[in-house]
């Protein structure tokens, strides 16, 4: 295959140019070795036959649609079998009666007869016969228009014929493939076990790379010197005795936690993990108390309108009865008289993506918290650190993360665990139920309202689909006020005005409607403590996280909650999914099994986390790759913090590697 033509494989697939090929991994991998009689494996089974072609013909079906046909005649007259294609009639062209042809497909019966349909093919003499056949091959994420015997031609050409080669750019991993070989034989495997030595290779290099570009953050982040000033006024001494309850155990470790980063002569860089209802608005208030104490203010940023009004009602709660001023700063709402701060002990801003814009000033930052923190983009934190010289972090997720991913994802940051619920919650009864029993969850809610309660119904769309019978959010709307009464039911999606979104839920939370129905837009910033019926429809389309998130908009008050999900799954490992939900209501072992179902995926949004991706390592089963990767990380940026040994490492970590000052983030 010429230059020109692996450019154009290239250039259908998106990719910047020919060599980027060569890290276009193949999705899976299909075994062309073995030659099986098609008549007596079983039906869908995939086979590698070779023969003779007879009878080859093109036929016109009534209505236009044709098809080519032929019989292939295996050698020594062994079997026969049909061979068919719809809609390529130019196939009589190149398939003639007399020539040998090697063909894979799947085995299809109807009554006592079988044939293969559109098998893959090749022509014995063909001179790249053993690209496609009689070899392990393997199988590229494609787009229209675009053949796997295209993509593959074009990566045999650069690797065979141009011959690319792969210089090792680190230190090379022990007891692994050496990288050459691993770009050869993730491509080309001579056998299956050579493919998972070279994609353990490659996986490593991958969970490598990340691993020190985390090292460098972490070690640049420390490189800050902080003058911490003396404490001017004991608020947490006031704020803690003020508190209705006592905090429970696992708050107050964490305030140990943030009291000693907070001491450190470096800013502070903290992750905060707590399921839902676990209390990280009340750490996020002492951590915002820390700093008002020395005479410097706090932020907390978060990446919703909802959400960030939510924060700013509870901490205007919190800690205006301490004489601090809590304003907001979104797109339509800013609060806040800067004429008052002279005789106020410090302030605390909240807002969303507004906090961060030029026009913003964050008097004297000293603390910056951000909030459901995967949802904003690595340039987005740093322009929101940009407003203060060197602030402390502290960064919050209600999401539960696996250990594997807040290794890869969060590697660069200190982790506190919020693992207890404040004592007193009632467990959430969660059931699986099908869509012909809704009249029955209707009848159950409407008891509920009757005692002055309130529900939630979550739909996945906010619009009606053809290429899909899923119920919509504005169908189900119409639906719901026709089973509920118009009066009792309002409606909430992100693309409502803020205003909107204002209105309806004040009317929810004080009780004007009792119903709302909404998309997932509800999953974060939504506590409405009245509120006890959560039902999910459609509820396979959501992960185990999310799910959990919509869970916890219940269960917030004193009376029994409830959450239905309704759903259909294809499969019963689906099934067993769902099923989890009814099992459990931790959120860690929930994150863990989403993780085995998923994969690592998009479940915590990992294309915002400023890393290279990962094309080929698998968190669920690569964890001894990545503690591995993890130690040889640290020993070489601990050793060569520059990396001036390894200047392809670094060059090719530069786009990713977090700046040394925030000052200079756009």
């Amino acid at each position: 295959m010429s230059r020109t033509s692996a450019e154009s494989v290239a250039g259908k697939l998106g990719l910047a140019g020919p060599e980027d090929l060569l890290f276009h991994f193949p999705r899976r991998y299909e075994d062309r070795t073995r030659w099986l009689d098609p008549l007596t494996v079983g039906e869908d089974e995939w086979v590698l036959v070779r023969g003779t072609i007879e009878a080859p013909r093109a036929m016109r079906w009534r209505g236009g649609r044709g098809s080519f046909e032929l019989t292939l005649r295996a050698p020594d007259d062994a079997y026969t079998i049909p061979l068919v294609w719809y809609n390529m009639p130019f196939l009589k062209q190149y398939l003639a009666a007399g020539r040998e042809l090697i063909a894979y497909g799947r085995v299809s019966v109807s009554g006592n007869k079988r044939k293969l349909v559109h098998p893959e093919f090749e022509l014995n003499t063909a001179d790249d016969a053993d690209i496609h056949m009689n070899r392990i091959v393997p199988v590229y994420p494609s787009t229209s228009g675009l053949s796997q015997r295209a993509i593959r031609q074009a990566v045999y050409a650069l690797l065979f014929k141009d011959g690319a080669r792969f210089p090792e750019i680190h230190p090379a991993p022990d007891g692994l493939a050496g990288l050459d070989e691993a770009m050869h034989g993730i491509h080309f495997p001579a056998s299956f076990t050579q493919q998972e030595e070279c994609r353990r290779r490659l996986a490593f290099d991958e969970l490598f790379a990340m691993q020190v570009l985390l090292a460098l953050r972490r070690r640049e982040a420390r490189q800050f010197a902080k003058t911490r000033a003396a404490d001017r006024a004991p608020l947490r001494e006031q704020f803690l005795r003020a508190l209705p309850f006592t905090p429970t155990r696992a708050q107050t470790r964490v305030f140990a936690e943030l009291d000693r980063d907070l001491a450190a002569p470096r800013p502070m860089n903290r992750l905060l993990q707590g399921d839902v209802g676990s209390g990280k608005t009340l750490v996020a208030a002492y951590a915002m108390l820390r700093a008002l104490e020395r005479g410097e203010n706090a932020a907390l940023l978060a990446p919703t309108e909802t959400l960030a009004e939510q924060h700013y009602r509870n901490l205007r709660k919190l800690l205006e009865p301490l004489d601090v001023s809590v304003r907001i700063f979104t797109r339509n709402k800013k609060t806040g008289d800067a004429a008052l701060f002279d005789r106020l002990r410090g302030i605390v801003y909240v807002g969303t993506h507004a906090l961060f814009q030029d026009k913003v000033e964050l008097e004297n930052l000293g603390l910056g918290v951000i909030d459901e923190q995967h949802k904003f983009g690595v340039n987005q934190r740093r322009a929101f650190l940009a407003k203060g010289r060197h602030p402390d972090l502290l960064v919050m997720t209600a999401t539960p993360i696996p250990r594997t991913l807040c290794l890869t994802l969060y590697g660069d940051l200190d982790v506190s665990v919020l693992d207890e619920l404040p004592p007193g919650r009632k467990s959430i009864r969660t059931v699986l139920r099908a869509a012909e029993e809704l009249p029955r969850v209707w009848s159950f809610i409407r008891r509920e309202i009757a005692a002055g309660r309130r529900a939630y119904i979550v739909y996945p769309l906010l619009e009606e689909s053809e290429k899909t019978d899923l119920k919509s959010v504005r169908a189900a709307y119409a639906e719901m006020q026709e089973i509920f009464g118009a009066g009792e039911v309002v409606m909430l999606h992100g693309k409502m005005e803020p205003d909107e979104k204002s209105v309806a839920m004040e009317q929810f939370r004080h009780g004007q409607r009792h119903v709302m129905v909404a998309t997932s837009v509800i999953e974060v910033g939504v506590d409405v403590p009245s509120a006890t019926m959560m039902v999910i429809e459609h509820a396979e389309r959501f992960g185990l996280a999310q799910l959990h998130q919509l869970r916890g908009r219940v269960g917030r008050g004193a009376e029994q909650s409830y959450c239905v999900l309704v759903g259909d799954p294809k499969t019963p490992e689906g099934w067993q999914r769902l099923k989890i939900m009814e099992d459990t209501q931790d959120g860690f072992v929930l994150a863990e099994e989403d993780l085995k179902i998923r994969g690592p995926g998009n479940i915590l949004g990992t294309e915002q986390s400023g890393l290279p991706p990962l094309r080929v390592a698998n968190l669920g089963r690569d964890t001894q790759l990545l503690a591995q990767a993890r130690e040889a990380g640290h020993q070489l940026i601990t050793a060569d913090p520059q990396l001036t040994k390894y200047p392809a490492l670094r060059e090719r970590l530069e786009k990713f590697r977090f700046t040394a000052d925030p000052k200079g983030a756009n």
